[in-house]
């Protein structure tokens, strides 16, 4: 599977069949994502958005699912706060 999508290091381990938290998702990263799509290595890819963290996360699964060689991400569309408060978010200590 070549879905990626960001999660908080301190967050607990999901359980492997366990959709994320799209509530969660929203209300730490943000209100609004994109879903890009890499379709070769050869630049060929896209984007879509904005959308909800849902809208973007059912998207992205029903891509992966038709074409599983592709790399799809779900990233968020606005971030705010500094690189620095962005970067804590994702480091362990």
């Amino acid at each position: 599977m070549a879905l990626i999508y960001p999660i908080q290091a301190d967050s607990p381990e999901p359980e492997d069949d366990a959709d994320p938290d799209f509530a969660e998702l929203a209300a730490d990263l943000s209100d609004q994502w994109l879903v890009e799509v890499a379709v070769s290595e050869d630049g060929e890819d896209g984007c879509f958005g904005p959308l909800t963290a849902r809208a973007a996360w059912d998207l992205a699964v029903s891509i992966d699912e038709r074409r599983p060689g592709w790399a799809v991400s779900v990233v968020p569309l606005y971030v705010p706060g500094t690189a620095e408060e962005l970067v804590a978010l994702f480091e362990e200590e």
